[in-house]
């Protein structure tokens, strides 16, 4: 079974596509990458249009989305509002998180018994989980997330008297990259032939997860068998914004049928599609399957925002993604539906 296998006349199982997932990642060959070439992920220039409003600016960004996202799943994209001095400051606050005595992280531990909100807190290092693998995973990570019901007041923090200044600048971050978001929303539903409002009723309240990541260099001897810093997967997101600060993101080039190394632009954020955009436009964006390590001698950071629509929004096959000779391949189905019960919510 794939994950492009489902009877629309059966109810929507989600345990069963994350076990094709898996399935899936755990058969691809990822043993050789190579680097990028020019073009194999594009770069893609927002800040007229953000400046502008104006329409043909509009028209001219979303051609580029609806290329990149059918043909390569990922682009960077630069000119956005997100100010580089947050950017670093989440940078060094990701960084002296992670270099707080384990004790103290342990405080936040991500599913402790006691706490109420499942999939927010420390993440430890070698963890099973998110993606759900066999094998452990060589990094540890601090995430919070939003949804109709959660507010960041909802997640685990640690004190100010251990890292003074984390929340507030994981807060006006959080803000930052979310208005970020809504403001790509026209960009995706001009790209898809739509009114450029299209999507603002599904993302009133949208589902965010923020995950800031720390990948150590790789050891001698990895504990658990664990063999990638995070393992091959696909997201299963509308779409992802990511952060990186240095090489290590390993995307697959449908273009190219190999694995191709993501240079790093600074400031950008990398953008992918996501299984629920893949499945809402049916098939016609790609959800491209990525992973990452650390080859080099000083710890990666990695901020990810995994962005989707309201829990109950159902989404319905886009009207321009189908028509004769091209039906519906998916059921409708909302976030909670779909993924929310794989990735622990």
């Amino acid at each position: 079974m794939t994950t492009d296998d489902f009877d629309l006349e059966v109810p929507f199982d989600p345990e069963v596509k994350e076990r094709a997932l898996r399935a899936e990642s755990s058969a691809w060959d990822v043993s050789h990458a190579v680097a990028a070439e020019p073009g194999d992920i594009p770069v893609i220039d927002m800040a007229t249009w953000i400046a502008t409003g104006d329409a043909v600016e509009l028209a001219r960004i979303a051609e580029q989305v609806n290329a990149a996202c059918q043909t390569a799943g990922f682009f960077q994209l630069t000119g956005h509002k997100v100010s580089v001095d947050l950017i670093a400051e989440m940078f060094e606050m990701n960084k002296r998180f992670h270099g707080l005595p384990l004790g103290i992280k342990q405080q936040v531990r991500m599913d402790r018994s006691d706490w109420p909100i499942t999939g927010v807190g420390y993440l430890p290092m070698y963890s099973r989980k998110l993606p759900s693998r066999d094998k452990a995973n060589l990094n540890e990570a601090f995430l919070v997330k939003g949804n109709r019901d959660l507010s960041l007041a909802d997640s685990q923090w640690i004190g100010d008297e251990y890292l003074p200044g984390f929340r507030s600048t994981v807060e006006r971050y959080v803000d930052a990259v979310n208005e970020l978001a809504l403001q790509m929303l026209p960009i995706y539903a001009v790209a898809l032939g739509l009114d450029p409002d299209f999507f603002a009723p599904g993302f009133d309240r949208p589902s965010w997860r923020l995950r800031m990541t720390h990948y150590p260099p790789v050891p001698e001897i990895l504990e658990d068998d664990a063999d990638f810093g995070i393992a091959p997967h696909v997201d299963t997101t509308f779409f992802t914004l990511l952060l990186q600060n240095a090489a290590g993101l390993m995307i697959y080039s449908h273009q190219r049928g190999c694995w191709i190394q993501a240079p790093v632009v600074p400031d950008a954020f990398v953008v992918n599609t996501g299984e629920l955009l893949k499945q809402w436009t049916n098939d016609r964006y790609l959800s491209v399957r990525h992973f990452a390590n650390n080859d080099a001698a000083e710890s990666r950071y990695s901020i990810p925002f995994f962005y989707n629509a309201a829990a109950d929004y159902p989404m319905e096959c886009l009207p321009t993604c189908q028509g004769p000779g091209n039906p519906p391949k998916y059921p409708t189905i909302s976030y909670e539906q779909s993924q929310a019960i794989a990735q622990g919510e």
